[in-house]
């Protein structure tokens, strides 16, 4: 029998519907402003325009990105001034000043693994140059600095929901001028639902998880899909917005960032900077390692029922790769592994246990 899979993605757990929905909800959805989309590339492509950038405008992007948020701004005709950044991937001001022109209107600072960059140092370097700032919080939901949540500082601020809890979709987006949303009907969602909750049972069950192993095929990963706007119009489902008071969770960072240092006592030494120290108000979405044995790697654990992968493999194609070899490096050797709240002390000690014996360079 194998033993029960655990999954990078958080799952939804069955006692979400015996719960009471919460009257007061984390930041950013006590916000009167905070629209829901279905993903945070929509509202991206969505708030730009309502801002008042356009086609031929340039905006400062982090060249280590997930693809995704490039794709938008290409559709919206921005063009995207790469940004390599420093050893911490935080941005270089030298650098920055290198790339910005008459035609830069924005600078784009994502949260990675929901570690918080310093946004007060960034957010005065954009009003010194009259620039607008977009935080990407998509797996920072309920991380803070000591300016306050992730998101607060941002003339657009999105925040990806389903990555912190096991919702079918959902983003969350707060603009200075707020999007005109679709009048279309939110789509029920049930069908994704469904494979969450399927995920949460095989996180506890190795019946379950041979179930499911029978019958789930490996994707394979294709860049292109990945990076797909798809329709920019749709809005976070009907059982997104049911489950969101019920399972929003403010704890869920804390229960993160236990299991994140259980892991962090075994492999820091294989860590990547920033990754290696934990911020007090982190909230991290998984538990990020290098290896130049990747694939030797994601296989050991996923041999005990660990569902490892490799992390941002591929950089969009507009992206000029040959001029951020440190980057592309990043990517060949880069794994993500579960970290959620979701996870049992004994799920977190398989995943411990795996990494004790994981091949080493």
């Amino acid at each position: 029998m194998m033993p029960s899979r655990l999954g990078v993605w958080p799952p939804l757990p069955l006692r979400a519907y015996a719960r009471a929905p919460r009257r007061e909800l984390p930041f950013p959805l006590d916000r009167t402003d905070c629209q829901l989309f279905s993903k945070a590339r929509h509202g991206l492509w969505a708030a730009l325009p309502a801002l008042g950038l356009e086609s031929g405008d340039e905006v400062l992007v982090p060249a280590y990105h997930h693809g995704s948020e490039i794709e938008a701004l290409i559709q919206i005709g921005l063009t995207c001034r790469f940004y390599g950044g420093d050893e911490a991937l935080a941005p270089d001001e030298a650098e920055l000043e290198s790339l910005t022109t008459p035609r830069t209107r924005a600078l784009y600072l994502i949260h990675y693994l929901g570690f918080p960059q310093e946004v007060s140092r960034w957010r005065r370097w954009a009003d010194e140059r009259e620039l607008l700032l977009v935080e990407d919080a998509a797996q920072a939901w309920l991380a803070a600095s000591a300016e306050g949540p992730v998101g607060t500082l941002g003339d657009l601020s999105l925040i990806c929901l389903y990555k912190t809890f096991g919702l079918p979709d959902g983003a969350a987006v707060l603009s200075r001028v707020p999007p005109r949303l679709s009048d279309r009907r939110p789509p029920l969602g049930a069908g994704v639902v469904a494979r969450r909750h399927a995920a949460w049972l095989m996180e506890r069950s190795s019946i379950m998880s041979s179930a499911g192993t029978r019958i789930r095929r490996e994707r394979i990963y294709e860049p292109s899909v990945d990076f797909e706007l798809g329709d920019p119009s749709a809005l976070a489902s009907k059982a997104t917005r049911f489950l969101l008071p019920r399972i929003a969770d403010p704890g869920a960072a804390a229960l993160r960032r236990a299991n994140y240092d259980a892991l962090l006592e075994e492999l820091r030494d294989v860590v990547p900077s920033p990754f290696a120290e934990l911020p007090e108000h982190a909230s991290p979405w998984a538990f990020l390692l290098e290896s130049n044995a990747r694939e030797e790697v994601v296989q050991h654990f996923r041999a005990r029922g660990i569902g490892a992968y490799a992390f941002w493999l591929a950089s969009h194609p507009a992206t000029p790769r040959e001029k951020f070899p440190e980057i592309a490096l990043r990517r060949q050797r880069a794994i993500a592994l579960p970290v959620h709240q979701e996870l049992t002390q004994t799920a977190v000690g398989r995943i411990v246990e795996a990494a004790r014996t994981m091949p080493r360079d």
